[in-house]
């Protein structure tokens, strides 16, 4: 982009605005992207003046698209997605994780064991929400029913951890992506020629601000471990505790509750079928070799960059976790990414070929269907970028635009709550929350950064790791996955009623009530006290407290009821 470049001032939002419109309009987000993409060069065009405002335009959105695919570390993003893909598409069909969680569901004893079962698997599958929900939905569907739990009630535990865990977890295919959104709002703010900014180390100081995502765990394991429902959950789950009375007792088979629908068969299958420690090692081998080469990378990558000061008050313990910390976040994180996703594929497809003794055939299909399912992920991202680089600093500068204009109208103690919000409806509405974080974090970190810059309070290296910006940047994830959840268009909402045989729009219906309490318990005890200073860990802690009140308030056991006579 040429570097004397007029103030666009208000058209400087028509880009994002556009693509929010008509991601709102169209439920799509590539079409909005690549119609934000082009406003964007049309408004660069008008201002070149040495050149046709046409040619310009072409030129201005050929360049865009063309450097947000050429740039160094936005390859390593796309590399590592799709190797993590594969590695995905490998695990799931050599099916070592589906049979692993089986094996488990055959030991349960009651409706709490089974659903609490089901959420801690959906914490195993922490890789991928996609083939969170596609295996424990498919694998755990008879278990539900051997205990009278109702597809509605599988469909939610499913669904609430996919998404929250993917996006907490520090190697999953979220990671990359959330990386690169962060860089792109850091590059379009005035801190964009700071080479004291981390990306890595503010990505990992953000992860307690994720408000909604860890609410709606803990009320996940909540609503498991209590027994107890509210809303349209509790009538669902109360018609299918009676069903399945009324077919047990019918039935009169002593002890079917306590057998798997396919009882007759498991020792035969067990013995066609690798033992529990190889399925187990073949599930999570590959991830576990893949966060150890990311993590031995970043130390390595990181050794020569950490400082090695010591505080005063430091003790030798105090020092080296600070060290470890400054290694770890000075390492560099896509390189480290691209070697552990590597690292995890190769041992993925050795522990298919030799434990669960996967074909050749097999293994290319596996490898295949994974890298195919990541190529969506990776057109939003190819667009993702090149928008952000129309609204950066050197561009269109839309986040300068909006720090000057809001730091006189709005408090910035309430930027995290309206960016959850924001978030929240454009995810609800587009049913998209990779959309959602590809359109707006990087409008919202240089706009939070920029805005902190222009205060006489923070300035530094303090306003890029302040908790101000920390949460801001996390609420854009947890708007996105927040707004997922009360949306019928999601994919990952469509995806769990499908896996877990369950009808979609009772999913919806169900869900939503939990999803509004979640949402609300993040503004109330996160976004909004984080913002005015209090430290993250008791807001987490008051949170905890908030979902356990609620749920003992309002939530009721169900018990299968007696026929009138």
């Amino acid at each position: 982009m040429e570097a004397a470049l007029p103030d666009f001032g208000f058209t400087s939002l028509l880009p994002p605005l556009i693509a929010i419109a008509l991601a709102l309009l169209t439920r799509r987000v590539l079409l909005p992207l690549a119609t934000g993409i082009l406003v964007g060069a049309a408004l660069l065009g008008r201002a070149d003046s040495e050149a046709d405002w046409g040619w310009a335009t072409l030129r201005y959105f050929t360049q865009s698209i063309e450097n947000s695919i050429t740039d160094h570390d936005h390859m390593m993003v796309l590399s590592f997605t799709l190797l993590l893909g594969m590695m995905v598409g490998v695990i799931e069909i050599a099916g070592s994780m589906r049979r692993a969680i089986q094996r488990l569901a055959r030991r349960v004893k009651d409706r709490r064991g089974v659903q609490t079962l089901i959420a801690a698997s959906g914490l195993a599958v922490f890789f991928d929400d996609y083939a969170n929900t596609l295996l424990v939905g498919g694998t755990m569907q008879s278990t539900s029913d051997r205990f009278g739990i109702s597809r509605a009630k599988l469909a939610y535990l499913v669904d609430s951890t996919a998404a929250p865990v993917a996006g907490l977890a520090l190697v999953s295919t979220w990671v990359a992506t959330e990386l690169s959104y962060l860089q792109a709002g850091i590059d379009a703010s005035a801190y964009s020629q700071s080479s004291s900014i981390r990306v890595f180390d503010f990505f990992l100081q953000s992860i307690p601000y994720r408000f909604y995502p860890w609410f709606a765990l803990v009320l996940v394991f909540i609503i498991a471990r209590t027994g107890r429902d509210f809303g349209p959950m509790r009538r669902a789950e109360q018609e299918a505790v009676d069903q399945h009375h009324r077919d047990t007792s019918t039935a009169r088979v002593p002890g079917s509750s306590e057998q798997p629908d396919d009882a007759s068969s498991p020792q035969e299958a067990d013995a066609a079928a690798p033992s529990t420690w190889q399925d187990a090692a073949a599930a999570l081998g590959p991830i576990a070799v893949c966060l150890i080469a990311v993590l031995t990378t970043l130390v390595v990558t990181g050794q020569n960059e950490a400082s090695s000061a010591r505080a005063a008050d430091d003790s030798v313990w105090l020092h080296q976790v600070r060290w470890a910390g400054d290694v770890i976040g000075s390492g560099d994180s896509y390189l480290a990414l691209v070697i552990g996703g590597g690292c995890g594929l190769a041992f993925a497809v050795l522990l298919a070929l030799s434990l669960s003794r996967l074909s050749l055939r097999g293994l290319g299909r596996g490898v295949f269907v994974g890298a195919l399912q990541m190529m969506p992920a990776m057109a939003v991202l190819w667009l993702a970028w090149a928008l952000s680089a129309m609204t950066g600093k050197e561009a269109l500068d839309t986040g300068g635009y909006l720090a000057s204009v809001l730091s006189d109208q709005i408090d910035i103690r309430l930027l995290p709550t309206c960016v959850f919000i924001l978030s929240g409806g454009i995810a609800f509405a587009t049913g998209t929350s990779w959309g959602t974080m590809a359109i707006v974090t990087p409008i919202a970190v240089s706009l939070v950064l920029d805005m902190q810059a222009g205060s006489a309070a923070v300035a530094g290296e303090m306003a890029v790791n302040s908790p101000l910006a920390l949460a801001t940047f996390s609420s854009v994830l947890a708007g996105a996955i927040f707004g997922d959840h009360c949306s019928p268009l999601s994919d990952t909402t469509v995806l769990s009623s499908r896996a877990c045989g369950c009808d979609h729009v009772l999913h919806v219906r169900t869900q939503i009530p939990y999803a509004l309490l979640g949402g609300a318990v993040c503004v109330l005890t996160g976004t909004l006290p984080v913002a005015c200073g209090v430290p993250v860990w008791i807001c987490l802690g008051v949170g905890l407290i908030c979902l356990l009140a609620a749920v003992h308030t309002f939530g009721r056991p169900v018990a299968a009821t007696e026929p009138a006579k």
